[in-house]
Order: C-alpha cells, then structure tokens, then sequence
C-alpha cells in the first residue's frame, strides 16, 4: 500500500514539480496544497481557509508534510503536523533566511506578523532543509561585502533546531550540452520584475561587463512587469527577452557561450547548475552557493573592480574541454539522484 506526503507551496517552480516527481518515483502519494501569493484581504483569508480544510484532510493521512519555503503557507500545515504528530519540513531556499536593508529584501526585512509567523514556523517544524549550508549559518562574504544578513540560525534562538543541508538536483539528461551548435554570447536569466530584482541579481555589472566586449552578444531573459531599459541604460550589444519556457531556456543555455550571475544574495541558483549541464561556461559572484556550484571550472569576480579580469577570461581561448569540465562538475555534485537519495534517508 503507497505511503502519502504533503507538499506545500505558493508557487509551482521547476523544482517543486521535481520534488513531486521524487516522491512519487519513491512510491508516495502526493497531496498537493497550493496558496498563490495574494494581495488582497479577501484572498488571503481564503487561502487560509483553503490550507486548514486540506491540511485537515492531508495532513492527517499523510508520513511526513514537506514545505517549499517559509511563509504565511506554512503555519496551518505545520500546527495540524504537529496535531498529528507528522514529520514537518521546510525547505529553505534563499528568501526565507536573508534579510538585504539596501533593497528591502527578505522574509525577516520587516518586522510584523509575517516574520513573528516565520521565526514561529521555525521553531514548530521537525526539520529544516536547506538547498545550500550557507543558509543555515549565513555567507560571511555577503555579510561583509553587502552587509546581508542570512542564515536561518540568525533568525531563531533554538539552538535545538535540526538543519539539514539537501541540494538541489537536475536532470542531466534533460539539460545537456549540444556540442553541434556553436556557441557565443553571454547569458543572464531570472524572473526581473522590479528594479529590486535588477540591483539583487547584478544587471548593472551584466551590463558593464558588456560595454567591454563590444562585440560579443550579451542576452537577458526573465523580463516580465518592467521595462529594464528603464532603469540601466543598456550597451548596443544587450538583447532583452522575456521570460521563457523550459525548452526555450535550454536552446539559450546550449547557444552561449558563457553563463553570467553577479547576484549580491543567493541559495543555490538552478539557472547556474543547468546552464553548466548545456555546456555554459559559468561568471559568478563569491556569494553563498554559487563558488561551490562553479568551483575550477569558470571565474568568480569580487566586484565591479574585477570585470577587467573577467574579459582577460572570456577572452583567452576557452573551448569544448571547458564546456565538458563545467557540465561534469554538475553531473558529480548535483544530479538529481543524489537529491533522490537525499530525500529517501530523510522521509523516515
């Protein structure tokens, strides 16, 4: 007879369906409860109310309830996990355990209801997961550098509370590197929807970067609400896309050359991970997760002052052996079957 689980989020992102997708190769049962992030009184007090009737039905038929990030969606399934004595989980992605001053950033930026609800949810659930153990501690460098605060230890006095650290995964397969099409330019992808998100993921180095090499293509994609030429004058050679479909993300990924994220604050950012797969070869900055992703295999750059270096890079003859090296690194670090297992050991 199948086993049940709960998955519980706000959004349905790649990796929430790749976590139903695990659980159900595992052989359980998934019942999902969805709240979309709502701005009205009205609509919030509904999906309150649409979380307690399932988390009613769910919850108490269910081994373990496992939630994408911590917000407002988490309280209700977590207090009947509790109830019924269920193994609750968080999983922690970035949000959730950082607070940025400078762009008004993070779950714990203000204080209220909202993040007392958080620190609350922290202190119920059985477990943490985090996708990078920079998210338990915090990333010293952004901390120096940017003056962020991260880590979910930062947030809560339980020092009793159980953190573990499970990594994204990604389909090797799906993802691979076309070694056919050749590839040129640079590339920079997320969901821009307001100039916070501009300043958080570094389009203005993006762009910097791209006024010394005049002749190389340079292509953002994710922009969606917004205009980003409004807000950075753009070189000649930046193209701007809108936000795009998996199997559009992968021709991207496998036509450039270089994949670029000059992010102040991060978890473990997919894009990087599966733009290494289609043979990408990565520029990122020395923030939480991304030098363990990129590791020998491309540049990490300080700040602005390092861009120089970055085009000495990019420049000095890098080909098919660097492209196989970035997507191997992936493949032994974060292939989905290692999140399989991950998962596996931690549903008992």
């Amino acid at each position: 007879m199948k086993k049940n689980a709960t998955i519980v989020y706000s959004i349905k992102r790649s990796f929430v369906k790749s976590d139903i997708s695990i659980l159900e190769a595992l052989d359980y049962n998934v019942f999902q409860i969805q709240s979309r992030p709502k701005k009205t009184l009205m609509s919030f007090i509904i999906n309150r109310i649409k979380e307690k009737i399932k988390s009613i039905f769910y919850v108490s038929r269910s081994k373990i309830v496992i939630i994408w990030f911590n917000d407002y969606h988490a309280f209700i399934p977590i207090f009947f996990s509790k109830l019924f004595f269920k193994k609750s989980v968080i999983i922690v992605g970035g949000y959730d355990a950082i607070v940025d001053k400078q762009n008004k950033h993070g779950l714990f930026f203000k204080k209220g209801i909202r993040s007392a609800l958080a620190k609350i949810n922290y202190s119920l659930v059985s477990e943490i997961w985090v996708v990078h153990k920079s998210l338990e501690k915090g990333c010293e460098y952004a901390k120096e550098k940017f003056n962020i605060i991260s880590g979910v230890r930062s947030f809560t006095n339980n020092k009793k509370l159980l953190i573990k650290e499970i990594n994204t995964g990604y389909d090797t397969r799906f993802w691979d590197y076309d070694r056919n099409n050749e590839k040129i330019g640079v590339l920079t992808a997320a969901y821009f929807s307001d100039e916070r998100v501009i300043n958080i993921k570094g389009l203005k180095i993006f762009n910097e970067l791209a006024s010394l090499l005049p002749d190389i293509p340079f292509t953002i994609a994710g922009e969606t609400k917004i205009q980003i030429d409004k807000f950075i004058n753009l070189n000649p050679n930046v193209n701007v896309l809108g936000v795009q479909t998996r199997i559009q993300m992968k021709q991207l990924y496998q036509n450039n050359k270089f994949y670029f994220q000059g992010s102040r604050l991060e978890g473990l950012p997919n894009s990087v991970c599966e733009a290494m797969l289609c043979g990408c070869i990565p520029i990122g900055s020395k923030v939480f997760g991304i030098p363990d992703i990129i590791g020998n295999t491309g540049i990490l750059f300080d700040n602005e002052n390092d861009l120089v270096k970055v085009k000495d890079f990019m420049l000095s003859g890098i080909g098919d052996k660097d492209s196989k090296k970035a997507r191997n690194r992936i493949i032994s670090k974060f292939d989905i079957s290692r999140r399989i297992e991950k998962i596996k050991e931690n549903l008992e």
